[in-house]
């Protein structure tokens, strides 16, 4: 076999133990979830490390709360299960991407995954995206277009 058949084989071994621990890191990234529970036990939250709430319970206690007590109970629960969640996702990758795991948090945070709050801090509402400038009506491909079958 020559030298070249075997790189070509070399390489081609690599590629398929990267393939694959890829696979496991993807399933592995699916499977995060960060949990939590208020101080009494009246609410609880289940959330994906992107900050999307899979889930929250509210005992009967919690709905005995005013309105405001309540809204503040869930946000710190869902804050604590987002901070939890974005723990484990750093554990998950941090064995198989090493010194590049910082890349990969940015690349995840760049395509919507907030990173967690601190304890405490203030939360505000994303900016809402801009406006579309271009007019509409121009593109005959434009499906907002007046003649348009989707109108």
């Amino acid at each position: 076999m020559s030298t070249a058949q075997q790189r070509i084989r070399e390489m081609m071994a690599r590629f398929e133990e990267q393939a694959s621990a890829a696979a496991r890191l993807k399933d592995e990234m699916g499977a995060v979830r960060g949990e939590a529970r208020s101080q009494d036990g009246a609410v609880s939250a289940t959330v994906a490390p992107s900050g999307a709430v899979l889930d929250l319970r509210l005992s009967p206690e919690a709905m005995r709360r005013s309105h405001s007590e309540l809204q503040n109970s869930i946000m710190q629960t869902i804050r604590q299960a987002t901070q939890q969640a974005a723990e484990a996702m750093n554990a998950t990758v941090e064995p198989v991407l090493g010194d590049r795991a910082d890349q990969f948090r940015a690349a995840y945070q760049a395509h919507g995954a907030t990173p967690p709050a601190e304890p405490g801090a203030e939360q505000r509402p994303a900016p809402a995206p801009p406006a579309s400038r271009r007019p509409r009506g121009d593109d005959p491909d434009d499906d907002h277009a007046p003649d348009s079958f989707l109108r």
